[in-house]
């Protein structure tokens, strides 16, 4: 998806509006294919699946490594699956290791694996990863990064996020507009988070459509800032200095707004989510870019033998989740803590 069509969608663009029949058949061809599915049956382990139903980053692998991080504080033992965009694994299922690469396995799925120290099993059947872990019997449950619109599974638990910033964009499904599905589909989730603080016009877009519900915001921090090459743990430049960014995710310029909130001049490229950076599209100056990027650039960034590794830079996000929001959830699950686990 190119930025030029998710900025129209987000700024609402008067010529979407000719799109409108082809949403139309987009809604018409998605209700008939789930009218054709199987009934969900009951999953073999507790799942809770995080997603959206917009088109564009909201922010769901913070939130799924700060729900990791909460759960493990509880003493329960959970895994993730993800579809691995981007990765070869096909159906799989295939259980993300070190020697992994994003090319294989996705760039999401290798960065959660690497912040969350738990199983991440990928493959586009995620009936088939849970089935798979199942098996394994070390899991308490299961976190789904995406599938709110995955017709296999029903998470025990569903959790949606929405950008502050952008909301619902212009309030119209694919391909006039960023919708996956209906606006209703918020009402009947667990949880609907905003991330960061919404504007005006997003809280009454939100309030149109649910106007019963309770919203939770959470806002992702800019924490630490690591070397490319080797993880390593670097300060942050004065802010008195240009900084030159990357983003080659969802929603690329919430990245470089977050680097402008820390006070730096940022020059920042972004590109389309999941991009798989090459030598000539990165600067051989010092620069920040994403951890989910860091990921893909890693080897890049090590030089060669006749080169010294470049001095590339990422930046890690760390958000909090409140306590009532976990209790909410393994209350729904019927999962209690177990602080005998190490």
């Amino acid at each position: 998806m190119t930025q030029k069509i998710l900025n129209a969608w987000y700024r609402g663009a008067w010529w979407l509006y000719l799109l409108q029949p082809f949403s139309s058949l987009y809604l018409w061809l998605r209700t008939w294919h789930l009218a054709r599915q199987p009934k969900v049956g009951k999953n073999p382990l507790p799942l809770v699946v995080i997603g959206n139903i917009t088109i564009g980053g909201t922010g769901k692998t913070p939130l799924v490594v700060a729900l990791v991080a909460a759960l493990k504080k509880q003493g329960l033992r959970c895994a993730i699956i993800s579809r691995g965009y981007g990765g070869k694994i096909g159906a799989g299922p295939h259980c993300v290791s070190a020697g992994d690469s994003a090319h294989m396995v996705g760039d999401e799925p290798l960065l959660l694996s690497q912040l969350t120290q738990v199983p991440v099993v990928v493959g586009w059947c995620r009936k088939t990863s849970i089935a798979w872990l199942a098996k394994q019997k070390q899991f308490d449950l299961v976190i789904s990064d995406d599938g709110l619109q995955h017709s296999a599974i029903k998470g025990d638990v569903e959790w949606c996020l929405i950008d502050g910033k952008r909301g619902l964009g212009n309030g119209l499904c694919i391909p006039a507009g960023p919708l996956r599905e209906l606006p209703i589909r918020l009402t009947q989730v667990d949880q609907v988070f905003i991330t960061g603080v919404a504007d005006s016009k997003v809280g009454k877009q939100l309030q149109q459509h649910m106007p019963d519900q309770l919203v939770c915001n959470i806002e992702p921090q800019l924490e630490r800032l690591r070397r490319v090459s080797d993880d390593e743990i670097v300060p942050w430049p004065d802010t008195n200095q240009i900084i030159d960014a990357v983003a080659a995710i969802g929603h690329p310029q919430r990245f470089f707004d977050d680097l402008r909130d820390r006070g730096y001049e940022v020059h920042g490229k972004g590109y389309t989510d999941h991009y798989l950076f090459k030598a000539h599209d990165l600067a051989q100056c010092r620069l920040i870019m994403t951890a989910k990027d860091a990921v893909k650039c890693r080897q890049l960034a090590q030089g060669t033998s006749d080169q010294p590794p470049k001095q590339w830079l990422y930046a890690t996000q760390s958000l909090t989740i409140a306590p009532a929001q976990i209790d909410a959830l393994l209350l729904k699950l019927g999962l209690k803590p177990n602080h005998t686990n190490p």
